[in-house]
């Protein structure tokens, strides 16, 4: 299940979750977004209850944007325990996604 976070439910969505955490900034606008529709839904799906997948859309929550610095879309950062660890931006392939999930670069 993915998740729309906004300024409102991002403490409770992405930094007070017991699971790790997929965020991705987007842009309703964007054709890469778009593209990587399917795939953000597919890894939602598929590992549901083992980590969580948020989206951010980057007009709607332009302070969260700014905050991480977001100024491709889409970018993705991965939380662990409220931290983030690690991040990438444009189309990423799903091995990419879930190797950004899974790899345990603790900042």
């Amino acid at each position: 299940m993915r998740v729309a976070v906004s300024a409102e439910n991002y403490q409770r969505e992405v930094l007070n979750c017991k699971l790790p955490v997929l965020v991705e900034f987007y842009d309703k606008w964007c054709s890469k977004c778009a593209m990587m529709e399917d795939i953000i839904e597919e890894i939602a799906r598929e590992y549901d209850g083992i980590f969580q997948v948020c989206q951010i859309e980057i007009g709607e929550s332009a302070e969260l944007a700014k905050k991480f610095k977001v100024e491709i879309v889409p970018t993705f950062v991965v939380f662990k325990e409220g931290e983030p660890v690690t991040a990438a931006s444009g189309l990423l392939n799903r091995e990419t996604l879930i190797q950004l999930i899974f790899s345990e670069n603790h900042s």
